[in-house]
């Protein structure tokens, strides 16, 4: 079956969950877990003006875990889907699993409590997408900037996936989901200027690339002839795209077993404990994940099919929860357990200034859009280095006033979100591509833009 042949780019989710169940019928082990994935990406790429990629292909992967006893787990990863091949690959691994040494991790994990919240994530625009949609919206995202004589690049990614999990203590999960997500950058002619937009949505009808264009064309002609600005920490407006590169970087901060260990800005080395209970953000923030969150969401379920809870990690401030992954909270007996949060949503408590007011009430300060190549450089106070990109400019007297070259900066949000001023609402915003973030696409991140004083830029940067 090709992918044109179906309505759906992926294999349904109850196919596939049907499947898991046959291949746990296959095998005599006494512990056996099946993980079966369909994912299908559909991408084209713009650069220097031109279409460099289109083109659209999927994926399916099976997972087999088996063991026998106290022997250590075989495993076998496999591609195929007829019977016969499956029910020889379940055998092979049998016989592999029988002549592994023995283990003395536990042979069966308690099961805990299953509550699984309702799958919101797959919406059929971005399956129909897939197929032909896709290729519509490339002359929309760069034609506005090739009429200003701007050079152009243009991502356009649409992606779906099927799940389903399975294993000999009865425990069954399955899901599906969609995304895409729409990028622009231009560049001025002279090359001393850029303005990146983008926009990420789990259904395609709320994709609107005719505003992407057109704010990326706005900040590219406003970029035009940077000046160079002294590097120093300076009052500092954050940008959704900015804020979105920094939040994505916070989620491992609240990894239990990593925390206790001393390992992130959750841990108070003053006292040896942890900040649950603690200030550890500005008291108008918050931090949370939902599978259902209605502007992205996420499967609710981990890898290992264990329903994934709604989390308040911070609230108005405070430390609330850490992130207890199914094997560690067996460890040390916590129930339920909730894997570290891959999706984020950082919000404002009464937050509603926009970017525009948040400019006219600055004396004098800078307006970043969106910093690239973001890491964390320490991750015991959460400390992250990065480059502005695509619209940075110095704000005077309420105005912006020039375009700034680009700054490299080296701060935590665990720092800077207690130096706060003002803080808007929150939307999910497109992150772009990353080597940080791994594979495209990644989980939503919905973030408010943020004024903040002694924002710490420390050198300039030649990029643009």
């Amino acid at each position: 079956m090709t992918l044109e042949q179906s309505q759906s780019p992926v294999i349904p989710p109850d196919r596939l969950q049907h499947l898991a169940s046959e291949l746990l019928g296959y095998s005599a082990a006494d512990t056996m877990i099946v993980q079966l994935t369909h994912r299908a990406v559909g991408a084209a790429r713009v650069a220097r003006n031109r279409v460099r990629l289109n083109n659209s292909g999927d994926s399916l992967e099976i997972k087999l875990y088996t063991r026998f006893g106290g022997r250590a787990r075989a495993t076998l990863d496999i591609n195929q889907l007829d019977a016969a091949t499956l029910r020889q690959a379940v055998q092979y691994l049998d016989t592999i699993a029988r002549d592994q040494e023995g283990d003395p991790a536990p042979t069966n994990m308690p099961i805990p409590p299953r509550k699984y919240f309702p799958n919101t994530t797959w919406h059929a625009s971005t399956a129909s997408a897939f197929f032909n949609a896709r290729h519509t919206v490339i002359p929309a995202l760069i034609d506005p900037l090739l009429r200003a004589n701007l050079t152009a690049a243009a991502f356009v990614g649409v992606h779906a996936k099927s799940y389903a999990y399975a294993d000999k203590q009865g425990l069954a999960a399955c899901g599906e989901e969609t995304d895409n997500e729409l990028i622009v950058t231009g560049w001025n002619a002279n090359g001393k200027g850029s303005g990146w937009a983008g926009q990420a949505e789990r259904e395609w009808t709320k994709v609107h690339p005719e505003a992407i264009a057109q704010r990326a064309l706005r900040l590219t002609q406003l970029s035009a002839n940077p000046m160079a600005l002294e590097p120093g920490r300076y009052t500092t407006i954050l940008d959704r795209p900015a804020m979105a590169q920094i939040v994505r970087g916070m989620g491992w901060a609240f990894d239990a077993e990593r925390t206790l260990s001393g390992g992130t800005p959750m841990y108070d080395r003053m006292t040896g404990k942890t900040r649950i209970g603690k200030k550890v953000l500005d008291e108008r923030v918050s931090l949370e994940s939902h599978p259902n969150d209605p502007e992205g969401g996420f499967l609710p379920f981990n890898s290992q099919g264990y329903p994934i809870l709604p989390m308040t990690w911070v609230e108005n401030g405070i430390g609330k929860n850490l992130a207890f992954n199914t094997d560690y909270a067996a460890q040390v007996g916590v129930v339920p357990a909730n894997d570290d949060p891959e999706s984020l949503r950082l919000m404002g408590t009464n937050g509603s200034a926009t970017v525009e007011d948040m400019i006219a009430k600055c004396e004098r300060g800078i307006y970043v859009n969106r910093f690239s190549h973001v890491d964390v450089v320490d991750h015991g106070s959460g400390m992250m280095t990065g480059v502005t990109y695509g619209g940075c400019f110095l704000v005077k007297n309420g105005k912006i006033e020039k375009p700034v070259r680009n700054f490299r900066f080296v701060d935590s949000p665990w720092f800077f979100l207690n130096r706060l001023i003002e803080i808007g609402t929150s939307e999910r915003t497109a992150l772009g591509y990353s080597p940080w973030y791994g594979d495209w696409p990644v989980t939503p991140t919905i973030v408010p833009p943020v004024m903040v004083r002694e924002f710490n830029f420390t050198a300039l940067a030649d990029a643009i």
